[in-house]
């Protein structure tokens, strides 16, 4: 059971779809096309802005240690890449709504 406040890959290809008269499986692949675009454009670690939502960074974070739990020994945990989105303002206004 879906929660309420989620709204699913399918709800926004079906309101599309019926808010431009384009088919289901025509805007499913327009939508999918654009997915793997920003997909891709984070993945080589660009910076992507949506209009009216906000940018999305792509942040390193640093090597760091960490203890296992169980023998408490020292576990170095390598450096990794982090996704963030940064609100725009219009998003940051309607939310305080």
């Amino acid at each position: 059971m879906k929660d309420e406040k989620t709204i699913g890959h399918r709800d926004v290809v079906r309101r599309l779809s019926s808010e431009t008269n384009i088919t289901f499986k025509a805007m499913e692949r327009v939508l999918d096309m654009y997915i793997d675009i920003l997909t891709e454009q984070i993945a080589n670690g660009k910076n992507v802005t949506i209009k009216n939502i906000g940018t999305i960074k792509v942040l390193p974070t640093p090597a760091k240690v960490g203890r296992d739990i169980k023998t408490g020994g020292r576990i170095d945990i390598p450096p990794r890449k982090r996704v963030k989105l940064q609100a725009c303002a219009t998003l940051r206004n309607i939310l305080k709504e």
